[in-house]
């Protein structure tokens, strides 16, 4: 079965530390066929600053902070959040009922649209992980009772590896959004214990799927680009 992204379905991650970084590699990509990931490593480096110079440059912009505090410290930070104007931001839904339906509030209170997602399980985590912090669940298991409490509490949709996406779909139907990080042109990985390749998680009915250091870190990031580009509608 032959494969195909449709544009801006490829989120590359920018987990560097600088804008001079960033630059290089922007500058390799086409802004009507990719969305940015800016999380907490370029974040704390760089700041809002690194927003501001994305969006100037047309990027759509996702900010991956996960967010996990008491309801009011989320709330307030998603309002700052809202006013970079980035495409969409996340919380994590272990943060408990209270405070995913408070974020989703300040969403629909906002004048302008802005993505919400629930982080589920993290994807470096296994069962041998979860059963050392007390969840004696399976990860399937765990994803699938968090992402039902961030449905009922309106979220837009979650982070999930590729193997929970199918289950997510016919649990909660196609509207509900489903981003796959850590996922890699080839099979290999390095800490996400539960991802896959970019072709199982199109196989499989990712909306987004995320794509970090295979590009970043590559000894030539144009050549993963143009592989990247030949999937893409």
């Amino acid at each position: 079965m032959t494969v195909k992204l449709a544009p801006k379905q490829a989120i590359i991650a920018l987990d560097l530390d600088s804008l001079d970084e960033v630059s290089k590699i922007i500058s390799l990509l086409n802004k009507d066929l990719f969305r940015l990931k800016v999380g907490k490593q370029l974040f704390t480096s760089e700041g809002p600053k690194a927003i501001e110079m994305l969006s100037d440059l047309g990027f759509e912009v996702f900010l991956d902070l996960k967010l996990h505090d008491i309801p009011n410290t989320v709330s307030k930070a998603l309002k700052n959040i809202h006013d970079l104007g980035v495409w969409m931001t996340n919380i994590h839904l272990m943060g408990g009922k209270e405070m995913i339906s408070e974020s989703v509030e300040v969403i629909k209170n906002s004048k302008n649209e802005m993505i919400l997602i629930g982080v589920s399980v993290l994807t470096s985590l296994d069962k041998i992980n979860l059963s050392e912090i007390g969840f004696h669940k399976s990860a399937e298991d765990l994803v699938i009772d968090l992402a039902a409490l961030g449905k009922d509490c309106g979220v837009d949709g979650v982070v999930c590896s590729i193997n929970d996406v199918s289950a997510i779909k016919s649990s909660f139907g196609g509207d509900f959004i489903t981003v796959t990080p850590g996922v890699r042109m080839s099979q290999a990985n390095e800490d996400q214990k539960r991802s896959g390749s970019i072709y199982d998680a199109i196989k499989f009915g990712s909306d987004y799927v995320v794509i970090g250091r295979e590009l970043t870190k590559a000894d030539n990031p144009a050549e993963v680009i143009k592989k990247l580009e030949a999937l893409i509608n």
